[in-house]
């Protein structure tokens, strides 16, 4: 009997997710429960930008101080880094934390980078603040997640709810569980929305 997965590679050859939350709620913990669930590729602007500071590159020390301050970093830069990735995704992929805002959005729908299912993970601004201090990473202070949260809200609120009014938006309650339970509650509602 085939999987719900063979049945969507079979229809439309991928499955792409995109993964919304604010910060600390919890997208790269639930995107690496679906990417093996999937069998697909993990697109993490996050990662890959912190790979560049790591690397001390002309764009990593750019991006360095933009991050610094909290800010978001420029959309070109973050567009090239995902394409690139998108085409060596065959199988489909997840999106994590990108887009962020609108112009993202259009920049994606130009780019013809598609998604079949929009997941947004809520989580309280308390709930945030205390799984970000309990982080402990230098950019992780109370001021900073702060205007983190409140950048989000306004930059990254109409991109929810753009995604909300299209077919694939799943809503998830995204605290007061385990995060193994809210990566099955996930995946069992991808797996709902395609039948």
């Amino acid at each position: 009997m085939k999987t719900f997965r063979d049945y969507i590679f079979e229809q439309i050859g991928r499955m792409r997710i995109v993964m919304l939350g604010g910060p600390g709620s919890g997208k790269s913990t639930y995107a690496k429960e679906l990417i093996k669930h999937f069998n697909i590729e993990h697109i993490y602007p996050g990662g890959m930008l912190r790979k560049e500071v790591e690397k001390g590159s002309e764009i990593g020390q750019a991006v360095k101080n933009i991050i610094d301050k909290g800010e978001f970093v420029p959309s070109n830069i973050v567009l090239d880094l995902i394409k690139q990735k998108v085409e060596k995704s065959p199988k489909g992929y997840i999106l994590d934390g990108w887009p962020r805002y609108m112009q993202q959005v259009e920049e994606m729908e130009q780019a013809n980078i598609e998604v079949d299912y929009a997941v947004f993970l809520d989580v309280s601004r308390e709930e945030v603040l205390r799984r970000l201090l309990a982080r402990g990473r230098a950019d992780d202070k109370e001021e900073i997640i702060n205007n983190r949260i409140d950048l989000y809200q306004r930059e990254t609120g109409p991109v929810v709810e753009y995604f909300r009014k299209k077919p694939g938006f799943i809503s998830v309650n995204a605290e007061g569980s385990t995060p193994e339970n809210i990566a099955k509650k996930i995946i069992k509602r991808i797996e709902n929305e395609g039948k």
